[in-house]
């Protein structure tokens, strides 16, 4: 429910605009200027906006307030959390609970108290202003715990690493040596995840005490800062992807919310390109987001924030050493993000009522998802509004009103565009030639005829009629057709696969491997035979076999 006034509206599309779409929030980005609070309270007709925040120690939050008061009144950082007078101001349209599952930590509006900080100043104060009905912040986790373990979703499955077995939810323990019989502790896999979800319900079955005077609630989002135990083991690191999509699809269902936005953070002293498991889990985490386009599902309503930009020194396991800018930095981040997915739903509603028989085509266009006649219409819209411009015909409140408008519009069809283009050039560059070229059939047919997307990628198409390539193409093809006719038959077996099955499958791949040997499919069916010959190994989709075989390159 956003705020459905000019400035807000605007101040909606400036954050989408200034957002470079394929990259993650930036420190300067996220260090944007907001407005002091106003005081008021919020629109009490509405049900009250719940987001949920989860995590570790980190997202509990460890950022001194001692250092962070001298940082406002030195550097001038954070303007809106002070007054004129010097005051900690106080957001009376936020509630910011804080919970476990044995007592209150946190009632209150959002402020600066006592204690530390974590990303929830931040977070409120950006998600607070752009939206109209009442926000509760509602913070539900403890520290020292793993997504692979303490917070493993229900439904998560054993699976083998390493010589081990490892826990699925309510299994206990964590790991057993394969082919052993487990010993349980006295802790279970997601044991911290059902904790913190009664401690949030409990909140939830209680309203109005956490929100005066709120009878009726919505599940609006999620936060999620975590990652740093998962670091120490490789078995965790490995499936933290897995786990993670699979954690937000369980927290919507979880909540009966299935258009819930999620966001999360990565870890701070992370950056892109790291190996071993701090870089398996980075990215595991920037891979969720929606504009990467590897979860469909996920566009436009889930979004990463790379923290290394943001982080002022130290590291996950350190708390940042409770530097203050650190959880500010992230905390805005995050609710920029999420301020950004809200933005994304309301955006071009907000502009109906702007719009001229010059605009109302482009409008139109993209209400339909119908990108190249979008773009057709904006370039006459455009024309029409520089010819106006050049003939002094309009007004500051009209030349105001108009560039907004073609901005707007602009970065609507910049979005998928630059998603097709990141796409594209990336199964380019893997090799993965059979998938591209339906890629490719299906971004062409809604982008051509786009300067940028014709510029970037539109020889593609010629490329992809070449001999060689229809060959190699006809290559994935094959490997796509057999391991879904597997991943089919699996789907039918009862228990391990049989001695014969394993000695049938694995000889397909090891010939067709042989055969296809300089290509990523052949290396892929390599990787395929080797898990496959594993009676207990899930057989998975082919992409997931290329992927590791890119990886292994």
């Amino acid at each position: 429910m956003m705020k459905n006034c000019r400035s807000h509206s605007l101040w909606a599309l400036a954050t989408l605009a200034c957002a470079a779409l394929s990259l993650p929030v930036g420190a300067d980005e996220a260090r944007a200027p907001l407005p002091d609070p106003d005081g008021r309270p919020a629109d009490m007709s509405k049900p009250v906006q719940v987001y949920i925040l989860m995590g570790q120690s980190n997202m509990l939050g460890a950022g001194n307030i001692g250092k962070l008061s001298g940082v406002v009144k030195s550097k001038g950082k954070y303007p809106y959390l002070v007054d004129e007078a010097g005051n900690w101001t106080v957001r009376k349209d936020v509630r910011n609970v804080r919970v476990n599952n044995i007592r209150d930590i946190t009632n209150e509006w959002m402020t600066i108290g006592g204690g530390n900080i974590g990303p929830e100043i931040g977070i409120g104060h950006y998600v607070g202003h752009v939206t109209e009905a009442p926000v509760l912040i509602l913070k539900s986790c403890t520290g020292n715990r793993s997504l692979g373990w303490d917070l493993l979703p229900p439904g998560s499955e054993r699976y083998e690493f390493g010589g081990k077995t490892y826990a699925g939810y309510k299994d206990s323990p964590e790991s057993w040596a394969k082919g052993t019989t487990p010993r349980p502790i006295r802790w279970y896999a997601g044991k911290q995840y059902d904790t913190d979800i009664a401690a949030a319900k409990r909140v939830l079955s209680n309203l109005g005490k956490y929100y005066p005077g709120a009878t009726r609630y919505e599940i609006a989002g999620f936060f999620f800062w975590q990652g740093d135990k998962d670091r120490y083991n490789a078995g965790h690191a490995t499936l933290y992807e897995k786990n993670l999509v699979h954690l937000i699809k369980t927290l919507r269902k979880e909540f009966k919310a299935p258009n819930a936005y999620f966001v999360c953070a990565t870890l701070g002293q992370t950056k892109k390109g790291a190996g071993g498991n701090e870089g398996l889990i980075l990215n595991a985490q920037l891979a969720v987001d929606g504009k990467t386009g590897k979860y469909p599902e996920f566009r436009g309503n889930v979004a990463s924030v790379y923290s290394n930009p943001l982080s002022m020194g130290g590291s996950s396991n350190g708390h940042y050493s409770g530097n203050p800018e650190t959880y500010m930095n992230v905390g805005e981040g995050m609710g920029r993000a999420m301020a950004e997915l809200l933005g994304s739903k309301s955006s071009l509603s907000q502009l109906a009522e702007h719009l001229d028989s010059a605009s109302r085509p482009v409008y139109r266009a993209l209400e339909k998802k119908n990108y190249s006649t979008a773009w057709k219409a904006l370039k006459k819209f455009e024309e029409t509004h520089n010819a106006n411009v050049k003939a002094n015909k309009l007004d500051e409140d009209a030349l105001a009103t108009q560039k907004t408008l073609l901005a707007a519009f602009k970065q609507e069809i910049d979005w998928p565009v630059d998603q097709a283009i990141a796409e594209i050039e990336g199964l380019k560059k893997s090799g993965d030639v059979y998938r591209l070229s339906l890629v490719f059939r299906d971004h062409d047919k809604a982008f051509k005829g786009i300067d940028k997307f014709d510029m970037a990628v539109g020889a593609t198409g010629k490329e992809l009629r070449g001999s060689r390539m229809r060959l190699a193409i006809s290559t994935g093809k094959k490997f796509y057709a057999f391991i879904d006719g597997v991943k089919r038959s699996e789907s039918k077996r009862k228990g391990p696969r049989s001695a014969t099955g394993i000695k049938s499958i694995t000889a397909y791949l090891n010939r067709f491997a042989k055969r296809e040997n300089d290509s990523i499919y052949g290396r892929a069916a390599t990787i395929a035979a080797k898990k496959i010959a594993d009676p207990d190994h899930v057989v998975n989709s082919a992409s997931a076999y290329i992927r590791l075989a890119q990886t292994a390159e």
